[in-house]
């Protein structure tokens, strides 16, 4: 029978999906279909104790092939060898089918539905999540399976659900409805995959935004901050940011304009997780791309 895993609490502080996986453990009937039972797991249960992304290291940056397969140094490469072993080995031979790992963010990001590598199967989930979600974005990446080093990245096909804004730490009714029903729908995806009742077109096509470059926060010499996302650009994630807007403001109030060969588009904007390292915002190119089986 067809293996899938449902995660939350990969990132310790993000509740929505913590609080979706209890409930599905205490209802198990959202997780049947026709043709499967989905699994579930709280992936980082010590960051959840401590209302924290993670302890170490992300534990979604643990597993990559180098990684997996060399001697954990924290306890998020402790973990993720742990998830490696009981639904991997990560590779050819893995035991899951799908993993649908459910994220949230502080970002103005509505429904976004993550596709991390070139997979057909997964960018048509995807399709289909969108179109009984209209206004959700297809957020790509192409990466290689062995360098990715994301948790769904084991599976043969992985997903993420991520959904915003929400703040670190707590929970809102709309975050956590709008990733239960895309994971319902996603769920349903697969069903009508295995029973042959989906009806595809041999050659799909989506507007997609693909990941190109993060951008820093104004820093000075030492790396401290010094400034922070211009008003104009705060909450305008998938818009375009064209060469000479305004895209940071300095602690003094001068505006810093965004200096680059060619318009983009913005999301994981102001994103409060990425602080640590000082990223403001993400750059995406808009796609329009098709694909076959």
């Amino acid at each position: 029978m067809i293996q899938v895993l449902i995660v939350g609490g990969t990132h310790g502080n993000e509740r929505t999906g913590v609080q979706l996986i209890r409930r599905l453990q205490a209802s198990s009937t959202e997780l049947e279909r026709n043709h499967f039972v989905a699994k579930t797991l709280l992936a980082n249960q010590l960051a959840m104790a401590n209302n924290r992304r993670y302890l170490d290291q992300d534990l979604n940056r643990c597993f990559s092939e180098e990684l997996l397969s060399n001697i954990p140094e924290n306890r998020e490469q402790s973990r993720a060898k742990e998830i490696n072993e009981q639904f991997g080995p990560k590779g050819p031979n893995t035991q899951t089918d799908w993993i649908i790992d459910l994220h949230t963010t502080t970002a103005n990001m509505g429904i976004t539905l993550i596709v991390q590598q070139n997979d057909p199967l997964a960018l048509d989930m995807a399709l289909y999540v969108q179109k009984q979600l209209p206004g959700a974005v297809i957020f790509y990446e192409d990466n290689a399976p062995t360098t990715n080093s994301f948790l769904c990245s084991i599976a043969k096909h992985g997903f993420l659900i991520e959904v915003g804004p929400v703040a670190q730490g707590l929970l809102r009714w709309d975050a956590f409805e709008h990733t239960r029903q895309a994971l319902s729908h996603a769920l349903d995806f697969i069903d009508l995959q295995l029973s042959g009742q989906l009806s595809l077109p041999s050659i799909r096509e989506a507007d997609v935004f693909q990941f190109t470059e993060k951008l820093h926060l104004p820093r000075d010499e030492s790396g401290e901050i010094i400034g922070m996302i211009h008003p104009q650009l705060q909450d305008q994630d998938y818009c375009q940011l064209s060469p000479g807007e305004p895209i940071f403001i300095l602690d003094t109030g001068e505006t810093v304009l965004f200096e680059y060969h060619e318009p983009v588009y913005v999301a994981f904007v102001n994103e409060a997780a990425y602080y640590d390292q000082a990223h403001g915002l993400s750059l995406m190119r808009k796609r329009h791309l098709t694909w076959t089986d």
